[in-house]
């Protein structure tokens, strides 16, 4: 099961209220600060647990990018 990540990228859009091309834009350069930006205080607590946490970084690689 692979990620559509264009209907992922619309949906976060929507949700963070901010321009499909501009979310686009900052994943593909990887650019986290500019990700964060978007996020509440709450939200980006939980962005900076979730990619701390080896853990659930390994389950979701396997989960999501295996054979790639």
């Amino acid at each position: 099961m692979g990620i559509n990540v264009n209907s992922l990228i619309a949906a976060a859009s929507k949700k963070l209220g901010i321009p499909e091309e501009k979310l686009r834009k900052a994943v593909s350069d990887g650019n986290v600060s500019e990700l964060r930006s978007y996020l509440n205080d709450a939200d980006r607590a939980k962005l900076d647990r979730a990619v701390n946490d080896k853990d659930l970084a390994e389950t979701v690689k396997k989960r999501y990018m295996s054979g790639k």
